[in-house]
């Protein structure tokens, strides 16, 4: 089962339309260890910057 989600992920990661900036996001929150998300407050973080990076994808393709 871990195998299929780390295929997954990897497949999101590599299909999206910015990677780059996805790779950053993820390189930035897994710095500062928030990617574990321990708290109610990481976990709003680590959601919105996600979500950044959709919009910013959702409209680099309109």
């Amino acid at each position: 089962m871990a195998d299929l989600v780390e295929r997954v992920i990897t497949k999101f990661c590599v299909d999206h339309p910015k990677r780059n900036l996805l790779a950053f996001v993820y390189g930035h929150l897994g710095q500062h260890d928030l990617l574990r998300a321990r708290t109610d407050a990481g976990k709003c973080l680590m959601l919105a910057c996600l979500n950044l990076v959709e919009c910013e994808a959702y409209i680099g393709a309109q």
